[in-house]
């Protein structure tokens, strides 16, 4: 009998990754953000309410959508802009200020506060051992960001205006 071992979870090595901070312009303002060292988490959750019929479980149904929970620990490695632009720190970035002043909110509503989307770009080395995988959480607002200038760190955590992260695969043919 043959056994036919599938890959289901691979753990993604930031140092492979690319996190991209993209701003609402058409074409968008990007910051390419390569992680040296660091974590990244989000928690996609849903509020189920049960119902009971004299003390027995009954029905089940969802309630309020909870946003997406992002955090983000890391010491990065490089900073790229987009082409023809000033280069803004991660700060300038979500703060909408410095070289990214200009930057306009992912979040289309114009009354809501300014958001970003963060893109995280993982392709496995070397290339024929999988897919690249993107994720995309939307419309991140941050809510803390703490500094910690003796290890170089940075943590930022917020939310995201979406219930899910939009996870794709597409073929790793760069290697990069």
């Amino acid at each position: 009998m043959h056994r036919v071992w599938h890959t289901v979870y691979a753990q993604i090595d930031l140092k492979r990754a690319t996190i991209i901070i993209r701003d609402g312009a058409t074409p968008p303002n990007e910051l390419e953000v390569k992680i040296g060292e660091g974590n990244l988490t989000f928690t996609e959750a849903r509020n189920m309410e049960y119902t009971l019929d004299r003390g027995n479980l009954d029905e089940v149904r969802e309630g309020d959508q909870i946003p997406v929970d992002v955090s983000l620990d890391f010491i990065w490695e490089y900073l790229k802009g987009a082409s023809g632009s000033g280069v803004p720190t991660v700060e300038d970035a979500l703060k909408q200020r410095g070289e990214a002043a200009a930057w306009v909110s992912s979040d289309p509503d114009l009354c809501r506060p300014f958001a970003v989307d963060l893109e995280i770009q993982y392709a496995p080395l070397p290339v024929p051992c999988g897919d690249m995988e993107v994720i995309l959480l939307s419309d991140f607002r941050y809510e803390t960001l703490e500094h910690d200038l003796r290890g170089g760190a940075v943590a930022v955590s917020g939310k995201c205006n979406v219930t899910e992260a939009t996870v794709t695969r597409k073929t790793n043919s760069t290697g990069s």
